[in-house]
């Protein structure tokens, strides 16, 4: 059964620095600590990434698995295309300016492990992941790294 999260943080940049963060998929495990690894398997014509191999620490395993990528100007979505330990893992980050030269970041997230993890786990791990990774967002792009 597939969890469905969904989160948000007001970030001090505008859309266009967030966008400009959040697409370096390459270089997630600078700025999200449960990430282990990052291959990036094939990109578009404009540096975008377009499919990638992450390895992670989900809290309840280690996870290996590569998601597809699409872009909007509203921020970049995902699907999962293969994993053993995950049956579903999409999301997005939707980018909405919050004036002042901010933006309200919304992570969703609907994971579904392959094993038999009792619902409030999943849950508790599945808000973990968002909240981890709109912290680490936030962080890295107010510092402007």
């Amino acid at each position: 059964m597939s969890e469905a999260v969904a989160d948000s943080s007001l970030l001090c940049a505008a859309p266009s620095a967030v966008m400009d963060v959040i697409v370096e998929v390459g270089r997630d495990p600078e700025w999200q600590k449960d990430i282990r690894g990052v291959g990036v398997l094939e990109g578009e014509g404009d540096g975008r990434v377009a499919r990638a191999r992450f390895v992670v620490d989900a809290r309840l395993f280690t996870a290996d698995y590569t998601l597809a990528y699409t872009y909007t100007g509203e921020g970049m979505r995902w699907e999962l295309v293969s994993s053993e330990q995950l049956r579903q893992l999409d999301g997005g980050y939707l980018l909405a300016p919050a004036g002042d030269g901010a933006t309200t970041v919304t992570y969703e997230l609907i994971a579904d492990p392959t094993i038999s993890v009792p619902r409030f786990m999943r849950r508790r791990a599945a808000e973990h992941i968002v909240r981890s990774a709109l912290d680490g967002l936030k962080q890295r792009v107010e510092a402007g790294t």
